[in-house]
């Protein structure tokens, strides 16, 4: 044999063994990538967000800021450089030079200054408009240099620097109603269409500094969590997330199915409770009895097979401020003796309201009626449609019930979730005339402020002293998150995210 022709046979043989045991990443001309998610996005328009289920608008949208898929930390993305200032209360940002929006237009600092004040205004009603209500002035230094003027120092000033950065250009040459339907942002996604309540298209943006593996993305609204496991069994669907643990055992017999779990997925189910519509809630021998009542472990094991974990205070285990030694002690008599020494009386009825926001929610109402059952309390189920029970809880209705499951897919830090239903005007606020209230709003206030950590989880430790003994909800579990995939892409969950808010980071696997 000679060398010429021993040497191209073992190049041969080199990249045959490359093709056998790689798992290469191509993405073809017309690669679509199908998610089912559970509900429609509320809207196109990132300056109108609502809720945190933000899958469009996060993909189409690069943000000054954005929480990193592995550490959690909130790094800069579009940002070339963010930082405090020596006054420990402003923050300097310089953008990256030559990012553009998806019709080329160059992104600069009026376009991010425009962004917020866009997504401040009344009108839009921003899920974080009270976190930019704490910065006073937005400082437009040149092109590519802003200062973001705090009134204070605020210590989670990272949050409100996620929000996506939209072109003032755009919206202002086509206006409001345009922009709501056909958006542009500078993501590694661009918006294509949405048949609303049906699906949302986007594609791949190549201008992106995000390599995406993909052309298309399409987002399926698929309400029914069987009918999800039956797309992605007939390959109709590439990725469903928020299995339960019943369908994912039916899942692990398909040799083309891959199955993967996170559990540093902020997950919180409680029930909220109506003090002020309902004044039995505000006895605190009634609620800790409530407490006592329920085996959250034994809720979890047989509803769940395991997969959970129960919680016990008002934060989530991925959250600034959880304290793992607080617990409730699952004990019957003690909840009956509660119950007794209550001002509960044995003909009233309690309303517990479920919906489809929380998994196996019919058995889980269901099996706390039968806890409360056995300690000498009646309750009545009353089941609603999430968007109904969100209106009852905000016009705080007593229609809402005694108490309301309801589920928090939040982030690891708290200011969100406390100034939305614990500060006196949260517009999620069940208990807004606690006894504590002064002093709890007092004290929300100075943990935003606080900007050492130490510091600030020691007022944390207050606030959750006080909403422990002044409750306005009954916290229930947590849930692993358990997503499925066709083994024709890869993607892993990122820690910390309550969603799958970086879908472009999906691979397609040859």
């Amino acid at each position: 044999m000679n060398k010429l022709f021993q040497n191209k046979t073992y190049i041969c043989l080199f990249f045959i063994l490359i093709f056998l045991t790689s798992t290469v990443v191509i993405a073809g001309p017309n690669d679509t990538v199908t998610v089912a998610i559970e509900y429609d996005v509320g809207t196109v328009d990132t300056m109108q967000v609502k809720t945190g289920n933000d899958l469009l608008t996060v993909n189409m949208h690069e943000a000054l800021m954005r929480a990193d898929p592995v550490t959690a930390e909130i790094l800069p993305v579009f940002a070339e450089t963010v930082q405090v200032m020596p006054n420990g209360k402003d923050v300097a940002a310089r953008i990256k030079k030559g990012h553009l929006f998806h019709n080329g237009d160059q992104v600069t600092a009026k376009d991010v200054k425009w962004t917020f004040e866009q997504a401040v205004a009344p009108e839009n009603a921003h899920l974080f408009a009270g976190l930019i209500e704490e910065i006073e002035e937005i400082e437009v230094v040149d092109n590519h240099n802003l200062v973001f003027h705090f009134y204070e120092k605020f210590a989670p000033w990272k949050l409100p620097l996620q929000i996506g950065i939209c072109s003032k250009k755009y919206y202002e040459t086509v206006g409001r109603d345009a922009f709501s339907t056909q958006p542009i942002g500078s993501g590694p996604l661009r918006f294509v269409s949405r048949d609303r309540g049906k699906n949302i298209i986007m594609e791949a943006y190549d201008g992106s500094a995000h390599k995406v593996n993909f052309k298309t993305l399409k987002l399926l609204v698929v309400k029914d969590p069987i009918a999800q496991v039956e797309m992605l069994e007939s390959g109709k669907v590439d990725l469903i997330y928020n299995i339960l643990p019943q369908h994912a055992k039916r899942l692990e017999k398909k040799k083309n199915i891959r199955i993967k779990k996170s559990s540093k997925t902020p997950s919180f189910f409680s029930m909220f409770i109506s003090p002020m519509s309902y004044p039995i809630m505000k006895d605190s021998n009634f609620v800790r009895a409530i407490n006592h009542a329920i085996d959250r472990p034994a809720l979890i094991e047989k509803v769940f097979l395991g997969e959970g974990f129960p919680i016990y205070m008002y934060a989530d285990r991925t959250e600034l401020g959880y304290d793992p030694n607080i617990k409730y002690s699952y004990s019957p008599d003690k909840a009956r003796n509660l119950v007794k020494a209550s001002a509960y009386k044995q003909d009233d009825i309690l309303i517990l309201t479920y919906n489809t926001g929380v998994p196996n929610a019919v058995i889980i109402a269901t099996v706390i009626q039968k806890y409360l059952k056995d300690v000498g309390v009646e309750v009545k189920l009353q089941e609603l449609d999430y968007d109904t029970f969100a209106t009852y809880i905000r016009n705080k209705d007593r229609r809402a019930g005694h108490m309301a499951m309801y589920a928090w897919h939040g982030s690891g830090d708290p200011q969100i979730r406390l100034m939305l239903s614990i500060m006196r005007d949260g517009i999620y606020s069940t208990y807004s005339d606690r006894p504590s209230q002064d002093i709890l709003d007092k004290l929300i206030l100075a943990q935003s402020r606080e900007t050492d950590e130490t510091k600030r989880l020691a007022i944390l430790k207050k606030i959750h002293t006080i909403i422990n003994n002044e409750p306005s909800s009954i916290q229930l579990f947590g849930l692993k998150q358990i997503y499925a995939m066709s083994d024709r892409i890869d993607y892993t969950w990122a820690n910390a995210q309550g969603y799958p808010l970086d879908l472009h980071r999906i691979k397609m696997v040859e």
